[in-house]
């Protein structure tokens, strides 16, 4: 009879998720409109991040602050550790209540603790609400390129992924223009009163037009899981057959053979964190140890952010024709070769070059890395890896300014810094090549 005809093929697979329709032109609209929020989210998340490493100088010679060189990179890294915190938890959390609710949370809090670090008056202060600051900009990042991957064409994650994450060094682009323009002015508190003025801004427009995950999106097959004793063999007849239960999205990432993936991939983004974020925090302050006048100092965080926005794009779109696999390891490789022909000083012109080849490596190792991440694991657990890959290697952000301000104070000399930032980079390359070739 007609009534036991079953549905047609085509109508099971439509529950399937699918990406987004590149030729609708309302499809394309909302791809851009994500794409440039989470983009915006992420800039004045590098700003407030960056702007330390510019005003790093007023505030060592603030004498009503007290800063010496070792405890202004133990405070440096206290945001780094926030970020490890927010990034573990809020991950698994935008996987669990979706990715705005968390973008905007996230916004909140790393806004209200930065207009919290301009008018702090201890550098215990400073340090809590750096350190708090930190959770809210650990939240936004994973949350940020999980969403804007679900409205990505197909063909173009790791461009996508890179547009959201160029929001880091064109946040420091600006935090270095700005101090550069306005610094002497502004003072330290100044510098980071604007970087709060911006998110209030830009947190304003993602509540107003940010939407939520692309319906469909997570909707991804779950990981397979692990039969209970009950399941296994023959059932006797007529009595239920035992389910499975599904594995959390924590528990996932470390299943079906993906424990040495995960690791692998957390020690690849410590090691490339810490020599990205370790140059963003001491290079002006580095330049300044070499002599430089203050004005170069500042010009050679602006390359480096500059060389890390501009270049990351090429690097993008060849890792969108090739992989990310070999894209990413050549990128940390040529941070490291970089970064150590910093040591040699001398002429500004090829030390602004390799200042921004330096930024090209190191920033397009950590973009492509984190589209290579999100490529590896299901649509129902990426949040959480990014989360957890972002978040347990952001130890690297926390310590790369404690090694500048101990080697700095121990007088062991900014190529000596500078050489652990090379050996960082080379250590991420060398990892990456060990993790095995797999798509989620």
């Amino acid at each position: 009879m007609t009534t036991d005809v079953q549905a047609p093929a085509p109508a099971r697979a439509s529950a399937r998720p699918s990406a987004p329709d590149p030729t609708d032109r309302r499809t394309r609209a909302l791809t851009r409109a994500v794409v440039a929020l989470c983009t915006a989210a992420i800039t004045v998340e590098g700003f407030d991040l960056i702007v330390y490493g510019v005003a790093m100088p007023s505030m060592l010679a603030d004498a009503n602050l007290g800063l010496d060189k070792s405890l202004a990179g133990t405070l440096g890294s206290l945001v780094y550790l926030g970020m490890l915190i927010g990034a573990v938890v809020c991950g698994p959390l935008a996987d669990r209540l979706g990715r705005r609710r968390l973008v905007l949370a996230s916004g909140v809090i790393f806004t209200l603790f930065t207009v919290g670090c301009a008018v702090a008056a201890t550098p215990w202060q400073f340090g809590l609400f750096r350190l708090l600051a930190g959770i809210g900009m650990g939240g936004v990042m994973p949350s940020c390129v999980a969403l804007a991957k679900e409205y990505a064409p197909r063909g173009r994650s790791a461009l996508v992924a890179t547009i959201v994450l160029a929001g880091v060094p064109v946040g420091g682009v600006l935090a270095a223009l700005t101090a550069a323009a306005w610094g002497e002015s502004l003072g330290w508190r100044g510098l980071f009163g604007v970087g709060a003025a911006l998110s209030t801004l830009v947190f304003v427009g993602v509540y107003a037009l940010l939407p939520d995950s692309r319906p469909g999106a997570a909707d991804a097959p779950a990981p397979r899981a692990t039969p209970s004793p009950a399941s296994v063999g023959s059932p006797e007849p007529g009595a239920p057959r035992a389910e499975a239960k599904p594995l959390s999205p924590a528990r996932s990432v470390l299943s079906d053979g993906r424990a040495r993936t995960t690791v692998l991939f957390v020690v690849a983004n410590f090691a490339v964190l810490l020599s990205w974020y370790g140059l963003n925090t001491w290079l002006t302050q580095l330049m300044r140890e070499m002599d430089y006048p203050l004005g170069s100092a500042l010009q050679f965080t602006l390359v480096l952010n500059l060389g890390a926005v501009i270049g990351s794009f090429g690097i993008a779109a060849v890792a969108d024709r090739f992989g990310p696999r070999f894209v990413t390891i050549g990128s940390a490789a040529l941070s490291a070769v970089a970064v150590v022909g910093l040591t040699w000083g001398g002429n500004t012109a090829v030390v602004l070059c390799l200042t921004a080849l330096a930024g090209v490596g190191a920033h397009s190792a950590l973009t492509v890395l984190n589209d290579w991440v999100a490529s590896s694991y299901p649509a129902s657990t990426r949040a959480t890896a990014l989360g957890y890959v972002s978040g347990f290697g952001r130890g690297g952000a926390i310590v790369a300014p404690l090694l500048g301000g101990w080697i700095l104070t121990a007088s062991l000399g900014p190529t000596t810094v500078f050489y652990v930032f090379a050996a960082a980079a080379a250590l991420s390359a060398a990892t990456l090549l060990a993790i095995p070739h797999r798509r989620a």
